[in-house]
């Protein structure tokens, strides 16, 4: 039976700790577009996990789908836009946003080419959605090895069952990796289910400038901090918010209201491909004050996510706070099988 889209990605729940046992296998957790390859003959499909056409944003992608052979398989993989602050999830948001005959669309396609990085299979000529994960990764690694996709842009992600292996993939990759992806070696792939796989996110802490803040007193509905990191020409740089209560807020201190912008480049407020604060009017401060905040990604000079407050730094001076601790380039030799 040849399988053929729409067909709802599996999914992952979210989980705090690892499970451990003979049926759990790892996967590096990529931040970008999910996304399945459908290829028959010389017809080539992106679906994204909400079934949406992605085909036409990703023509590299397409092309290297083209020349495999077999010409008929399906993968389950993400895609991504390496940049040279790690991977990008504006270029990746940009990609769709573009016309495709337009100059821009093919000088990114040039200058910042995306990735396809794969870690299920789902069909050759016939289904495997009733294999179990352990007997669908032996047929993707014998794939890889007999059609030899071009790489880049297609890659093998890696897969181990090793604790240890995994270790040292948040060692050294550190802000690029998203998380971990636990697997039941057992399961079959069912779509839209959640019950064989968890993800662990890589929470991390960051210490931030104080560069404004927005609260009820001048009419926006959060009270929230914004914050900075200095770049090395010494520009604060805006990176994201943070939600505070009274208690928090009180032990942070006395904020200096300024009449200018501390922040150079982007604004609080100016857009975003993804907006997880809210809006609304804010006020700036003296960048006088240094927070330690919790997150769990950090692309594109931003945090992705909501950060959470951890507490006040006040033996550290905002100017220690450095932006380029936070852009490291991707260690993409570090996550794929070879």
């Amino acid at each position: 039976m040849v399988l053929t889209g729409p067909l709802e990605p599996t999914r992952a729940r979210l989980a705090k700790t690892f499970p451990v046992g003979p049926t759990w296998v790892y996967e590096p957790k990529w931040d970008g577009f999910r996304c399945l390859l459908f290829r028959r003959g010389a017809d080539v499909h992106l679906q994204s996990r909400s079934l949406k056409d992605l085909t036409r944003g990703f023509p590299e992608i397409v092309s290297a789908a083209q020349r495999i052979d077999p010409d008929s398989f399906v993968l389950d993989g993400e895609l991504a836009i390496p940049s040279p602050n790690g991977f990008s999830f504006d270029l990746l948001v940009d990609r769709l946003r573009l016309r495709t005959n337009s100059e821009r669309f093919r000088r990114e396609l040039t200058e910042t080419p995306a990735i396809y990085v794969v870690f299920d299979m789902l069909a050759g000529r016939e289904s495997l959605l009733e294999q179990p994960f352990r007997k669908r990764r032996v047929a993707l690694e014998r794939f890889f090895r007999a059609a030899r996709p071009p790489s880049p842009p297609l890659y093998l992600s890696a897969s181990t069952d090793d604790l240890k292996t995994v270790e040292t993939w948040i060692t050294h990759i550190g802000h690029e990796l998203d998380g971990i992806i636990a697997k039941r070696a057992d399961a079959p792939y069912r779509p839209g289910d959640d019950h064989a796989a968890v993800k662990i996110k890589n929470y991390r802490t960051i210490d931030c400038v104080i560069g404004g803040f927005r609260d009820r007193s001048i009419g926006s509905t959060h009270d929230e901090l914004l914050l900075g990191l200095y770049d090395l020409a010494g520009r604060l740089q805006y990176v994201g918010s943070v939600d505070i209560t009274a208690a928090e807020k009180t032990a942070i201190g006395k904020l200096t209201p300024r009449k200018t912008t501390p922040f150079a480049g982007r604004q609080p407020g100016d857009y975003s491909h993804w907006n997880t604060e809210p809006s609304g009017p804010w006020k700036p401060v003296s960048p006088r004050l240094v927070i330690e905040v919790r997150y769990d990604h950090f692309t594109d000079q931003r945090f992705r996510h909501g950060c959470t407050f951890v507490r006040s730094r006040p033996d550290k001076p905002p100017t220690a706070c450095l932006l380029e601790e936070y852009a490291n380039t991707p260690l993409l030799e570090t996550l794929i099988a070879t």
